[in-house]
């Protein structure tokens, strides 16, 4: 009897486990079927196929134009236990359908575009959003399981003609074995972070943050400081993450560590990549074991135009995105399906269905049941509905109206009455963002204006309060404010403080609506409050920020752009690429914070038309949101659009005068400098690496294309900073001007590997902001003010003066010191000072450093007085008596029994211990006396008695709450 109770037992075990296979086996969980993305599946489809339901839903909008890197063409459904899930960046919700019916079970809406396919897995539905968080969500009711925000930053920006993070979910999240792998971060120079999370609780197995930072390879066989930009679905190979990066080539990291295997952007030029990859994991027939996995691309989507002709990456299969293996039958996307109208854009076989989505828009399930199938129409697709209570010619107020003709992007801060944001809805050139601090309340409009038929590109919300959420500047044309109190605000003038910077300058306006006696508090407060005009309208407060941002200017031509504003380090403001210039095309003007651009026709080569090509119609952009404008629009912000004669015949190129060398520049020398290590005057030389264009001094800022864009702020004396991504054109496309750095897409007729094809604006950032140059080599002796930055990807000024190299040197080329560190067995760390939550002193300093160290000998120094400071933070442990060592100068005693996080209480805090009046005779000698676990440092400072000297910045406080739970 036990025996048989135990094969009984075995039996349905076994049982269990064949129908579990059975359930796994007819699902289509993630994108393209499998971690490997291989498309391939042993279900066999019915013989005969019979519409069921469609899903008639309106057609997305892809991020970008360059088919290179649509990887948001169409809807990207996937099928989990008979429930059909798909995203989209229309309304930025992920949406469950019974896969029977077609029924919607529920919806669950983030605040930013959702651009990948969802993953489920388990019991739980897992996406990304550009709003940078990853979310977890119950497959059955769509409540939220868990959300992981992957940077602490909230900071905004536009993006792709949406307001989105900086660090947007681009690189589509893939699960093994209870991990879920996703990437966060677009650009390198801002940071990228890829993740590997538990599925069920969201904790990081691992992190990975320094691939933003790499030196290396860039496409003519030039060097740069780039990385790794993450843009398409993760691949699971083998061992591996595979992670795609755009119009280049993708990274491979190994999947249990995080550690990077490879990457390299192709040496030759003109050799394009894509967004898609899959790996190869099928055995030859006949053998028992599968080969060694590899990448398949697609010959079509690695594919771009290059003046004289197509060019195609390597290794590329033709058609390998737009088919499926079904059994032993292949279903490629351009076969006709009876019942299906239009381009089908994607294929999926799950639970004996067939599920067909064409790029139009419509999600169609077919299986094997005769039926009469059911149309299910999404509200976006029907005309927005006009409420009772608004009358029938919706008329915009007069005080509006005037600021809405330019169209743009209008934020509202808590609007006066309902029936205003109706009547803005019905401007169709109108982007409307709404923060709303109550969470309940954002979910209920969301629904409420979506059964309206309004999209998010339309209306979206964004959760918090103003001073919560980091809006960029100069993006919005219009304000709409009413009551502080909506908005989370204690006072109108905070009110004011808050908005007033996101105003887009020359002509932006705020209405607020208050109270004459609060107007007239205002007005008195604010009287001398930059490029503002104040007046009161039809009970409204205006704030109308005229003119130009002083210290800007305005570039028409002739080389030299004395931009005051445009200063080292920067940050991205916004990106797009809706105007696209030829690579060899005239500058760009930039009047008023209007871009002026005439590109050439350069697609006739393979016919005849050879350069000079003759210019098109000139193209008109907002300098502060990349918004494309018709001209009348454009004429609306400027006083005036010069623009060239297309009549007239132009050269092949366009080159400043000191430039002699058309193609082959000589490297920059740009008059003198003083040294900032040892002070002594030198020619201003810097490290340029390949690009026709040579280079253009402004004034201020000497911008090149130095294998990826580049540029060098003479104020500070920078080094080279890279502005990783885009390529510049052959003309030089990198302008100061309007307040900002701007960087248009002058990039059409390259197929470079490049891996974005974009244009984009920068704007100066505080001092505290990360970002990392290339300073070059040069003769170091006497040194008498120096930085050493370990650990760190690359090397940094500060305003005052120390030049900050990273040590070991990695970043590029730099001065060689006459430094020691011992032993050579040190291990360096880093962390992107985003994680630095406090603390005083530089945050790129502390977020990096070495473990292990005993000795740091640096000779060649200046006899005389010196500050020393040494950077401190603990990475490693979270109690006291873990870590403990002493540290002697030259033979005496300098610290005694140092515990960093008895002192800091924080493994984010930087702690810097300052020394002044340290007489040094040709040479500094720490030594470190371990005595609980292993010393390390993160950064020491040098500076001569009489130099002035940076002051430590006093770091705020932060509560990384990365982790949520309802």
């Amino acid at each position: 009897m036990r025996y048989s109770a135990l094969r009984v037992s075995l039996l349905l075990l076994l049982l269990g486990s064949l129908q579990e296979r059975a359930v796994q086996a007819s699902d289509w969980a993630m994108w393209r079927k499998d971690p490997a993305r291989s498309a391939q599946t042993e279900q066999l489809l019915p013989e005969s196929l019979h519409l069921q339901w469609v899903h008639r839903l309106p057609q997305l909008e892809p991020a970008y134009k360059n088919e290179r890197l649509q990887f948001d063409a169409g809807y990207e459904p996937v099928v989990k236990d008979e429930i059909l899930f798909f995203g989209s960046s229309q309304n930025d919700s992920v949406t469950a359908l019974d896969l029977k019916t077609g029924k919607q079970l529920w919806k669950y809406t983030t605040e930013g575009p959702i651009r990948f396919a969802p993953v489920s897995w388990k019991d739980a539905v897992y996406f990304g959003s550009d709003d940078g968080c990853l979310y977890a969500v119950s497959a059955q009711t769509g409540k939220l399981l868990w959300k992981f925000r992957a940077v602490p930053s909230r900071r905004l920006i536009l993006g792709n003609r949406r307001l989105i993070s900086v660090w947007p979910v681009r690189g589509g999240p893939v699960i093994e074995n209870d991990t879920v792998y996703f990437a966060a971060g677009v650009w390198p120079f801002e940071g990228v972070f890829i993740y590997a999370l538990d599925t069920t609780t969201g904790k990081v197995k691992w992190m990975n943050d320094r691939l933003g930072f790499l030196y290396g390879q860039h496409p003519h066989a030039a060097e740069a400081l780039g990385g790794v930009t993450p843009q398409g679905y993760l691949v699971i190979s083998d061992n591996e993450l595979i992670v795609p990066c755009g119009t280049a080539f993708p990274a491979r990291l190994n999947k249990q560590t995080g550690k990077l295997v490879a990457f390299e952007l192709p040496k030759p030029g003109r050799t394009p990549g894509g967004w898609f990859t899959a790996a190869d994991k099928a055995a030859r027939r006949g053998e028992t074991e599968v080969a060694t996995p590899s990448l398949q691309f697609d010959r079509d989507v690695n594919s771009a135009r290059h003046e004289n002709g197509q060019n195609y990456g390597p290794d590329g299969k033709r058609g390998l995105r737009q088919q499926i293996q079904v059994g032993n039958q292949s279903l490629k996307y351009q076969t006709p399906i009876p019942g299906v109208d239009g381009t089908i854009h994607s294929l999926l076989v799950a639970s004996d269905y067939l599920i067909a989505v064409t790029l139009e828009g419509s999600i169609y399930c077919l299986g094997s049941e005769p039926t009469t199938p059911v149309t299910y129409e999404s509200p976006l697709l029907k005309q927005p509905t006009k409420q009772p209570d608004t009358p029938q010619s919706n008329p915009i107020p007069e005080i509006f109206s005037g600021p809405l003709q330019a169209g743009g992007y209008v934020l509202l801060a808590g609007i006066p009455d309902a029936r205003l944001l109706d009547s803005l809805l019905t401007q169709p050139q109108l982007q409307l963002i709404y923060p709303v601090k109550h969470a309940g309340q954002i979910k209920s409009l969301r629904q409420l204006y979506h059964e309206r038929g309004h999209s998010s590109s339309q209306l979206s919300f964004l959760s918090g309060t103003l001073e919560e959420i980091q809006l960029p500047p100069y993006f919005a044309q219009t304000i709409i404010a009413a009551e502080h109190i909506a908005s989370g605000v204690k006072s109108y003038s905070d009110l004011i403080s808050l908005l007033y910077p996101a105003l887009r300058p020359y002509g932006g306006r705020l209405l607020l609506k208050c109270s004459e006696a609060d107007h007239q508090k205002l007005a008195a407060e604010f009287e001398t409050l930059s490029q503002a005009k104040i007046s009161r309208i039809d009970g409204y407060t205006v704030f109308e920020k005229s003119g130009a941002i002083p210290g800007s200017t305005n570039y028409t031509g002739g080389w030299s752009s004395p931009d005051e504003l445009v200063k080292a380090p920067v940050g991205v403001l916004w990106y797009d690429d809706s105007v696209g210039n030829f690579k060899r095309a005239p500058q760009p003007l930039f009047v008023d914070g209007v871009m002026i651009s005439h590109s050439k026709y350069w697609q006739g080569y393979p016919a005849g038309i050879r350069p000079p090509y003759q210019l098109l119609a000139p193209q008109f952009a907002d300098v502060y949101t990349g918004r494309k404008l018709t001209a009348s629009q454009a004429e609306m912000l400027t006083t005036e659009l010069p623009t060239l004669d297309q009549a007239q015949k132009q050269p092949s190129q366009y080159r400043p005068p000191y430039q002699k060398n058309d193609w082959s520049p000589a490297p920059p020398v740009i008059g003198e400098r003083t040294n900032p290590l040892t002070g002594k005057t030198e020619p201003r030389a810097f490290p340029k690496s390949y690009g026709c264009d040579g280079g253009v001094d402004y004034s201020y800022l000497y911008t090149m294309r130095s294998g990826t864009a580049a540029f060098y702020d003479k104020r500070i004396e920078s080094g080279t900073i890279h502005i990783s991504g885009p390529r510049s054109g052959c003309t030089n496309s990198i302008v100061p001007a309007n307040g900002l750095l701007n960087v248009p897409y002058y990039f059409q007729g390259c197929t470079c590997s490049y891996p974005l094809p974009v244009g984009l604006s920068l704007i100066a950032m505080p001092e505290t902001h990360e970002q990392w140059m290339v300073w070059g080599k040069s003769d170091v002796q006497q040194v008498h003010r120096v930085g050493l930055n370990f650990g760190a990807p690359g090397d940094r000024m500060t305003d005052k003066g120390t030049l900050w190299l990273d040590i070991p040197s990695v970043g590029g080329p730099s001065p060689e010191l006459d430094l020691q560190v011992s032993p050579i067995s040190v291990k360096p760390f880093y962390e992107h000072s985003l994680w630095i939550e406090g603390g005083r002193g530089w945050p790129w300093v502390g977020a990096s450093g070495i473990t292990g160290v005993r000795e740091i000998r640096l000779n060649q120094i200046k006899a005389g007085d010196y500050t020393v400071r040494l950077y401190f933070r603990e990475p490693q442990f979270s109690s006291t008596g873990q870590r403990v060592f002493d540290i002697s100068l030259n033979g005496k005693p300098l610290i005694s029994q140092f515990d960093i996080f008895q002192e800091t209480k924080s493994s984010q805090k930087i702690l810097v211990r300052e020394f002044s009046q340290i007489h040094l005779d040709q040479k500094l000698n720490l030594t470190f006396t371990a005595l609980t676990g292993e010393p390390l440092i993160c950064g020491l400072e040098l500076i001569e008695q009489s130099l002035p000297v940076d002051s430590l910045v006093e770091l705020p406080a932060q509560e990384l709450e990365l982790l949520t739970k309802p």
